[in-house]
């Protein structure tokens, strides 16, 4: 099996936070300084070519977990969302893998923490119905139990009574006045476009002494 002699380690002059290895083949190759800490190597070390791999599969996988935090720096993301975003860089599902691994068992990601918290803003700004926010989840990608959980803890907390209310209330719809059939249609048309079913609808119109 192949082996190189390193021979010189320098800090690059344009990124500082990276090392250019020279081998005494003539080669170079540059690490980030994490990969660079957490597989140490000194001038006078020799690689072999599946050290010298492992090495640079470490840079790979650091590059794909800097863009990852960066992506999570703004907001939280889906497992699904998140590899779409890494794929779109061009890096290779492998090493994508690699990474979401170890970001789902750092806590970085976490379906089930998503969801709830994308579930409560949506509800909380939008005002949707479980329709809605069912369409608002689709590109998510998300496991049917963390979705139907999340769908029931949300409503649990804002109950689709009183989302409905708050529409109508909005739209001034008064309480106790039976509706003619255009201000019906009207009240109707606004809380099916927000994701109610027709059953709630029914229900709410009920309650409220428009029908």
């Amino acid at each position: 099996m192949a082996k190189r002699k390193i021979i010189d380690i320098q800090v690059q002059k344009r990124r500082k936070n990276r090392r250019s290895i020279f081998l005494d083949d003539g080669s170079v190759f540059g690490i980030s300084e994490d990969v660079f800490f957490s597989i140490p190597v000194q001038i006078g070390d020799t690689l072999t070519d599946q050290q010298l791999d492992d090495i640079l599969v470490a840079d790979y996988q650091q590059k794909i977990m800097d863009v990852a935090l960066n992506l999570l720096s703004y907001r939280m993301r889906s497992k699904a969302e998140l590899m779409r975003r890494l794929k779109r860089k061009s890096f290779n599902e492998d090493g994508i893998y690699a990474v979401m691994e170890k970001l789902e068992t750092k806590g970085y990601v976490d379906d089930q923490k998503f969801a709830g918290v994308f579930a409560r803003e949506k509800v909380r700004r939008k005002l949707i119905g479980p329709m809605a926010l069912r369409s608002e989840f689709s590109v998510h990608g998300l496991d049917s139990d963390i979705l139907e959980h999340t769908l029931k803890k949300t409503y649990d907390e804002f109950p689709e009574y009183t989302l409905m209310d708050q529409l109508l209330a909005k739209r001034r719809v008064p309480m106790n006045k039976p509706l003619d059939l255009k201000e019906k249609n009207n009240a109707v048309n606004t809380l099916r476009n927000k994701g109610f079913s027709w059953d709630r609808i029914q229900e709410i119109l009920v309650k409220r002494g428009n029908i």
